[in-house]
């Protein structure tokens, strides 16, 4: 990729990024519920010439009314499987064929305590592809994913079908290693990412969500990641976007990339990576 083309998508990145912050302004005109929560993403993944196949779990909690600890109530529970192929070291396909996820809904005010929590089958396809600076410290990604979703109250078959679009920019700075994949290196990181909802069923808002993610990481065992993260999410609710939850936290990130070369005392090049 060449730097003339990284730094013009670079500034269309920032530029959509700002207009991710629309949804806050004017607030005098939009009600936002303010919430704590812990998210957790463990992710394991094999790969073997180009093809490979992965696992990820999610695990989320939050609290209720503003009040109390971020383990208070449950969030998200959800299990995907996915097959990937290895374009090069640099850029991948995935497919999640089929997702299960339950959610339970943000409690900001009283009414809140009578939503049903949501079940969701969802199909996921993505691609990501890097680049590297600074002899290998400096590590940027850019993430596309386009997803199926039916979502319906748990209990029911009442399923209602929408799209979404979901763009992430991360970049991350090797602290003690010119190679991102050394065994043992530490490296700083940030990320942001904005969903956008559409299909026949959104009506007025398509804006669903925005995160944001700072936070520190360490390469172990050679072809996996420990992730320690701040994370600041603002989502609208239903189809006007006159109510949004903001929730701030934590989550702690554990990532696999090559499950055969676990503890592989050697250097190597893993070819499997996000």
């Amino acid at each position: 990729m060449s730097n003339h083309f990284t730094s013009n998508l670079t500034l269309w990145l920032m530029l959509l990024f700002s207009a991710t912050l629309t949804p806050l302004d004017g607030q005098n005109q939009k009600t936002i519920y303010h919430h704590a929560a812990f998210w957790s993403k463990t992710e394991i993944n094999e790969i073997r010439e180009s093809w490979g196949v992965g696992l990820d779990f999610v695990y989320r909690r939050k609290n209720e009314l503003g009040q109390g600890s971020m383990f208070d109530a449950r969030l998200r529970e959800s299990i995907r499987p996915w097959v990937h192929y290895q374009f090069s070291p640099m850029a991948r396909f995935s497919l999640s064929p089929i997702g299960h996820m339950i959610t339970h809904e943000y409690v900001g005010k009283p009414d809140d305590l009578d939503r049903m929590p949501l079940k969701e089958w969802r199909t996921t396809f993505q691609y990501f592809h890097h680049q590297k600076q600074a002899s290998g410290r400096i590590m940027h990604t850019w993430r596309y994913r386009y997803e199926w979703r039916w979502q319906a109250p748990l209990g029911t078959d009442e399923f209602r079908f929408l799209h979404r679009f979901r763009f992430r920019y991360r970049i991350r700075y090797a602290l003690n290693s010119n190679d991102f994949y050394a065994n043992k290196t530490i490296y700083l990181m940030g990320s942001n990412e904005i969903g956008l909802n559409f299909g026949k069923n959104v009506y007025l808002n398509t804006f669903n969500q925005n995160r944001l993610y700072l936070g520190v990481g360490m390469r172990m065992f050679t072809a996996a990641r420990f992730e320690l993260r701040y994370i600041d999410r603002i989502r609208t609710r239903g189809a006007t976007g006159f109510e949004m939850d903001l929730d701030r936290g934590f989550m702690i990130g554990i990532y696999v990339d090559q499950v055969s070369k676990l503890g592989n005392k050697d250097f190597i090049n893993v070819r499997y990576f996000d």
